[in-house]
């Protein structure tokens, strides 16, 4: 494990793995294993003489994630990354690129590299804080990718059978109406806000409410 942190913390730092990534673009897996283009891409030559080593079906998925993580993160510059890997070093309390390798590893859906990268993006230019995209990398990986097209539901007071459950239990929703008669009401948190605005990409308005409401009780009935 510590040669395949190694290959990601050189690719990471290295312009001309990035450029070799541009120049290829967003290929196919079996393209990757299959021929040779990316081989010159440490992490990437690594893990592809691993699984055909191995044949293990994991190292088949991180190929695939690695390779996302890098083809769209290109239009970072090496500065803006050696920043944010820093930061996250210290903040972190972890060798970052290691760090970083394991958060990717875990993403149990390809597509949820783009929202940790949206994420990383958005701490790059200042758009949310170190812990807030530590924070939210623990969250996404607690969200199955089909829930997070459910999180803008929670613009408002909202609950739904599964999808709330799943969100609250995340930490991206609060209660914000107790109602013993109709059920209780959902929004987004501060944390969740963050995650629609900044790893979904979403420019819904969310409406900030800082307090649980108490509805009005039918006592008749209760």
């Amino acid at each position: 494990m510590d040669e395949i942190v190694k290959s990601f913390d050189d690719t990471y730092n290295s312009e001309e793995a990035y450029e070799m990534v541009a120049q290829i673009g967003d290929v196919a897996l079996d393209v990757i294993i299959d021929g040779g283009a990316l081989d010159g891409v440490p992490v990437i030559g690594l893990l592809k003489g691993v699984y055909k080593t191995t044949k293990n079906f994991q190292f088949q998925r991180l190929i695939k994630k690695v390779h996302k993580f890098i083809f769209i993160t290109q239009d970072t510059t090496l500065e803006e990354r050696n920043k944010f890997i820093q930061e996250y070093t210290e903040k972190n309390k972890e060798e970052g690129c290691e760090a970083l390798l394991a958060v990717i590893d875990r993403l149990d859906n390809v597509n949820k590299v783009d929202i940790l990268v949206n994420l990383m993006k958005a701490k790059i230019k200042g758009g949310i804080n170190m812990a807030d995209f530590i924070r939210l990398c623990a969250i996404i990986d607690r969200i199955p990718f089909s829930d997070f097209s459910e999180l803008v539901k929670y613009v408002e007071d909202y609950y739904e059978e599964g999808s709330t459950d799943v969100l609250l239990s995340a930490g991206v929703l609060f209660n914000t109406i107790i109602d013993g008669n109709e059920g209780n009401k959902y929004r987004l948190n501060s944390l969740g806000k963050t995650l629609l605005k900044y790893g979904l990409l979403s420019d819904v308005p969310v409406e900030t409410k800082k307090s649980t409401h108490l509805a009005d009780m039918d006592w008749n009935n209760a």
